[in-house]
């Protein structure tokens, strides 16, 4: 545990005992300190001051830190984020110019493919199959560009996989590089090893956003053992979790055809998400919403640039009882703000990665971070959203800005309904919890996974700062 946070390992108290029989003593639970949190079987069963431990009960002793429902991260890849454990930085802050991608490439561990992640074009433009070539030609080489649409290959990894991409780049290629290389066989323990990780940031349920993810993915699934709940969307051959649709500015499919897989997709009573990180994409997708009608569950993804027009339509779209949610990744402010003010326009920038606005208009917002293309931190996302500011210091769109409460709730709403009530701690609700070292009061203000000391899923710990 960081040396930030004001409860240390050897004053965090857990007393073992019986599977599924939690005490939480010494809590500040909704503003009231002292508190003990009695779970059983998976469920929060008793809260009150004073409460005594039951013969074999495991105790976890918050020492008056602040419990809070346990965070649900909206829009995560969590096999991406896995692989990129496993692969070479290529990109801001790691890399910033063409010496130094060459010398990452040249320091990659092992013997055969390199994978590389987070390339921009600010390196050195473009890649392409030759300057891949001249950085490393003697092992198979995969550079993924920062926004996940575009591979980079270089010829012994074209001749490898026996495929034809011009000058090395390959489109939305992740499908056909993963059928090619079978890289789920070997994938579990380290999504498993992701997982714990992510248990520390006292997050509890996620939501896998991969627009490729199938039957076969949710098998894998199925074998793994994780820290999180999940819910997966994916393609349109599952039959459960919303149907993912990628958008391409130079590439939309015709309106007729989105609309109606939006149609075919409700009729089995599957909601729709629509990544939409332009302006065009944001408003084909909500004119399709607008003409094929909103179930409970359809979302848009990332709403990166939402000007008056958009937020117009976001009205319009929502007059039944049903309503359009919006997943927001503020953390992008943070990590690529420098670039946004660089290279978007500067009428833009107020309409960057909103978050107050949408409140205001009362869209319901939701919070990922969209890792491993963000920081998979969700307490620096909620940062993020409160003070709006780029690695330089420059302000984004400040009055998008949230109040730490209102960018806490973006992580603490149900899985199924992002943007929704948020979820309560109380008797009857599940027993997945967030325990941090310091009171509400002390924490709001610096919003730092430093402060997380112990996990709790389904009443069994996920993480402890003490183990």
């Amino acid at each position: 545990m960081s040396q930030q946070a004001s409860v240390q390992p050897s004053q965090m108290h857990k007393i073992g005992g019986l599977t599924g029989a939690l005490l939480v003593a010494n809590a500040e639970i909704d503003g009231t300190p002292g508190l003990g949190l009695r779970c059983r079987r998976g469920r929060i069963v008793e809260i009150g001051p004073g409460l005594a431990a039951a013969p074999g009960e495991t105790i976890l002793d918050a020492v008056g830190g602040v419990l809070l429902p346990g965070l649900h991260d909206h829009h995560i890849h969590l096999l991406s984020l896995a692989a990129a454990a496993r692969s070479v930085r290529c990109g801001p802050p790691d890399v910033s110019n063409l010496e130094q991608l060459k010398s990452a490439l040249e320091a990659a561990p092992g013997e055969d493919w390199i994978r590389g992640i987070g390339y921009h074009e600010s390196i050195a433009g473009e890649l392409d199959q030759a300057a891949l070539d001249a950085l490393r030609a003697d092992r198979p080489v995969r550079i993924q560009h920062r926004s996940g649409k575009m591979w980079f290959l270089n010829s012994i990894a074209l001749r490898r996989l026996g495929i034809d991409a011009p000058n090395g780049r390959l489109f939305r290629g992740d499908e056909l590089l993963r059928d090619r290389l079978l890289e789920d066989a070997d994938l579990a323990p380290a999504v498993e090893a992701t997982s714990r990780r992510l248990a520390s940031y006292g997050i509890t349920g996620l939501t896998e956003t991969t627009h490729t993810n199938d039957r076969r993915t949710a098998g894998f699934f199925r074998r793994l053992n994780l820290c999180q709940h999940v819910n997966l969307m994916g393609d349109d051959s599952l039959d459960v979790g919303p149907l993912k649709i990628m958008l391409d500015d130079a590439a939309l499919p015709t309106f007729d055809s989105f609309r109606d897989r939006m149609v075919r997709a409700h009729e089995r009573s599957r909601p729709v998400a629509v990544h939409c990180v332009t302006r065009t994409e944001l408003i084909f997708s909500l004119v399709a919403f607008r003409d094929a009608g909103i179930i409970s569950g359809d979302r848009i993804e990332h709403a990166a640039v939402a000007d008056a027009a958009a937020m117009a339509l976001f009205q319009e779209s929502s007059l039944d009882a049903a309503c359009l949610t919006v997943v927001t990744q503020p953390n992008f402010i943070a990590e690529r703000g420098d670039d946004y003010l660089r290279d978007v326009p500067s009428a833009d920038h107020a309409h960057l990665y909103r978050c107050r606005g949408f409140l205001d208009a009362g869209i319901p917002l939701g919070g990922g971070t969209d890792a491993p293309f963000g920081n998979p931190d969700p307490w620096a996302a909620m940062q993020a959203a409160v003070h709006r500011r780029t690695v330089a210091g420059r302000a984004i769109g400040t009055t998008e800005a949230l109040t730490p409460e209102q960018s806490l709730a973006l992580f603490t709403t149900p899985l199924d309904d992002p943007g929704g009530t948020t979820r309560r701690i109380e008797v009857g609700a599940p027993a997945d919890l967030c325990v941090l070292g310091r009171a509400w009061g002390e924490v709001r203000s610096s919003l730092n996974v430093s402060d997380v000391v112990a996990t709790v899923r389904e009443g069994a710990t996920t993480y402890d700062c003490s183990d």
